[in-house]
């Protein structure tokens, strides 16, 4: 009896302990739900609302907040300042080319060249030169002494035009380089016209990176322009078994590029490029004989010249059987120097000096003394006796190059 009261007793104590528990996992259950429904309501609600306002922001305040990132004009401008740079960058070029190429001119030369089996046989050469000075009779011009080494004829053509005969004034073999002269008188008008002096840099203040332009008479079909930068300020090439000290450029100097104009971008002459040594067998480098190396050299060649060179031997005419009525003396003319200033003027030998710009000449002496007064291309009026007749012939005073 106990026993079974125990029991009874036992099952009707856990009842409400069981009903309890299951109504706590119903609410709980209830609760669980209402929370996370409440959660993700809230989670929605506040990214609807994030949302909107990084909108709200980026509409209304991306001039202030994120112009670096966001801003399309800002982007759109600096492409079209970028276009406007390279465009002007363009014209500041072609405008720099344009007022540069007139003063760099084509030559051609015919050479000689002997071989044993052959023997020898004439051929054509070309380069480039540079107006450096130009007188109301004269335009000189500087290049690359084997453009012109052991030509027989030189020839220079201004803005591709018919090719007119240059004089050699001076050269310097050991620096490569060569003062020509041409005539106005063998110019047209429109040559004349087009004439520009080089402007020439001091190239000291050159740098590596600096960019330049290559100007000359590529492979001998005219005037073209080539663009680069200076690679090295200094190096050392051997030229016809000579060191030279010269600047190196990535723009192109190809045959016939030899004794033309390296410029910078002010449109000054920094370098006179050549060719001579060029290698195949590398890509982008060109070679050019700095204007502080050149200069010096040029002056120096166009300060000696001899300018009381008539290119004559004379001797006094009463020392000869020679005499002519009303004729006090004179100086006659006992030897020409092939291609100096009496030659190419048509002066003959036995001809008679008697005035120099209407000062008599009476003697040999005087006629050197008066010579001596004049300077290298001048043109100075010559009164003749030829075969007892009087003359009046024009002699231009060239250099004595020998």
């Amino acid at each position: 009896m106990n026993n079974n009261h125990n029991n009874n007793e036992s099952n009707i104590s856990n009842e409400p302990y069981t009903f309890y528990k299951e109504e706590i996992k119903k609410q709980n259950k209830v609760l669980i739900f209402f929370k996370r429904f409440f959660i993700y309501i809230g989670s929605v609600a506040f990214s609807l609302v994030l949302g909107l306002a990084i909108s709200f922001t980026y509409i209304y305040c991306k001039d202030v907040v994120i112009p670096k990132y966001a801003n399309d004009s800002i982007i759109q401008a600096s492409a079209d300042n970028s276009s406007n740079i390279i465009e002007t960058s363009n014209d500041l070029v072609k405008s720099i080319i344009e007022n540069v190429r007139p003063s760099v001119v084509s030559i051609t030369t015919l050479k000689n060249d002997t071989d044993w089996f052959r023997g020898t046989t004439q051929y054509e050469g070309s380069g480039s030169g540079i107006i450096f000075h130009k007188t109301s009779t004269d335009i000189f011009i500087v290049t690359n002494y084997h453009v012109i080494q052991n030509a027989t004829a030189i020839g220079v053509a201004i803005d591709d035009n018919k090719p007119v005969q240059a004089t050699l004034v001076g050269k310097d073999e050991n620096y490569d380089l060569a003062v020509l002269s041409i005539s106005s008188d063998n110019l047209s008008e429109q040559d004349i016209s087009d004439i520009r002096v080089a402007k020439f840099a001091d190239s000291s203040n050159v740098m590596v990176g600096d960019y330049v332009i290559a100007i000359g008479n590529a492979l001998g079909e005219g005037i073209t322009s080539t663009f680069g930068m200076i690679s090295s300020t200094s190096t050392d090439i051997i030229s016809e078994n000579k060191k030279l000290n010269v600047l190196q450029t990535t723009a192109a100097i190809n045959p016939g590029n030899s004794g033309g104009a390296l410029i910078n971008l002010n449109g000054e002459v920094i370098g006179i490029n050549t060719a001579k040594v060029a290698n195949n067998t590398v890509e982008s480098v060109g070679y050019t004989i700095s204007s502080s190396v050149a200069m010096p050299i040029i002056e120096n060649i166009m300060s000696n010249l001899n300018p009381t060179s008539l290119g004559v031997l004379v001797t006094n005419v009463q020392d000869t059987n020679l005499s002519y009525d009303g004729m006090a003396g004179g100086a006659i003319i006992i030897d020409i120097t092939p291609g100096g200033s009496a030659d190419k003027a048509g002066i003959k030998i036995n001809d008679i000096i008697t005035s120099i710009n209407d000062v008599p000449i009476l003697s040999s002496e005087q006629l050197v003394e008066e010579i001596k007064k004049y300077e290298v291309w001048d043109t100075i009026k010559l009164k003749i006796i030829r075969n007892g007749k009087l003359e009046t012939i024009k002699v231009k005073l060239l250099p004595n190059t020998k």
